[in-house]
């Protein structure tokens, strides 16, 4: 299988390609030949050890104790990605990081739904949203920021987004948001005073400092850039924490299920190709902060999805 993995972290990424025997799945280990992939850059940020990938593809091979997938099953997931940051034909995964792929995505859309979908599940789960809050999404318009709009109107919550230009107030309306704020050029905190039982942060920076101020007494602050300052949370008798996103199959189920119910809509982004120059490109967009989006790598032939 060919396998490429950088050999410059510089301003200039640089890819080695090399061909690597297939691995063997252990006891409770699958093995996926890879239709897509995906590294949102917090994973990166937030771990110290190895980066954290969403992947999408196909089974072609289980360990002697994985009873739950089957070879020929169409499957996505997040997946540990060794600390080298390659990318290749195949991984190999366990069954508990691993769901069925929704038959409605393409392989790249069912890559970034697991980059975006989990951390935004998550977040909304660690904050406890329910019906009776109002709850800010910073940037609704990103992956991982539209998920949380829509999971916190499905949950019955009253939705506040942020965005950073007029042009995607469309695309949040259309996600469900009760009210959009250019952040650009309005204060948000001006505009909404403490009147916010929970913020859910993909943003990081002054945003997340400037986010206590909008919260009521007893408020949930949960980020999935960066930690908030344990000080600020503490002086202001709010909740506040980092997300890290996890593995989950149930959670990667759910997220499936409201797929297929048209409940739920994936966002699009970047894709580039699994080539040297490829991958080059898709690090150096990632690396400048101007990705509309999470970047999916394409692997193999594609099938176009819904």
């Amino acid at each position: 299988m060919r396998v490429l993995f950088p050999d410059s972290f510089s301003d200039t990424w640089s890819f080695k390609e090399i061909n690597a025997p297939l691995p063997v799945p252990g006891e409770y280990e699958v093995l996926i030949e890879l239709r897509a992939a995906s590294v949102h850059p917090a994973f990166q940020k937030l771990h110290n050890g190895p980066l954290l990938k969403a992947i999408a593809g196909t089974i072609t091979d289980t360990g002697p104790a994985a009873t739950r997938l089957q070879t020929g099953d169409e499957v996505y997931g997040l997946i540990n990605a060794g600390a080298d940051g390659s990318y290749a034909e195949y991984a190999l995964a366990r069954e508990t990081e691993l769901a069925l792929k929704p038959r409605e995505l393409s392989y790249e859309a069912a890559a970034v739904t697991a980059a975006a979908g989990l951390p935004a599940w998550q977040a909304l789960a660690a904050a406890r949203v329910s019906s009776r809050d109002r709850v800010l999404v910073h940037n609704g318009a990103g992956a991982i920021g539209s998920f949380a709009v829509q999971l916190a109107k499905l949950r019955g919550a009253t939705v506040i987004t942020t965005i950073s230009n007029d042009a995607d107030l469309d695309a949040v309306w259309g996600l469900g948001a009760d009210q959009a704020i250019n952040s650009s050029g309005q204060d948000f905190a001006a505009i909404l005073g403490q009147s916010i039982d929970v913020v859910i942060d993909t943003a990081e920076g002054r945003v997340l400092d400037s986010s206590f101020a909008v919260l009521t007494s007893g408020g949930r602050l949960f980020s999935t850039a960066g930690p908030p300052d344990p000080a600020q949370a503490a002086q202001q008798g709010v909740q506040a924490g980092c997300i890290i996103p996890a593995a989950d199959a149930f959670q990667l189920s759910e997220l499936a299920r409201l797929i297929a119910a048209r409940r739920l809509k994936a966002p699009a982004g970047p894709v580039f190709p699994l080539s040297v120059e490829g991958l080059q490109s898709a690090c150096e967009l990632q690396a400048s902060g101007k990705a509309p989006g999470i970047i999916a790598i394409t692997i193999g032939q594609q099938e176009p999805g819904l």
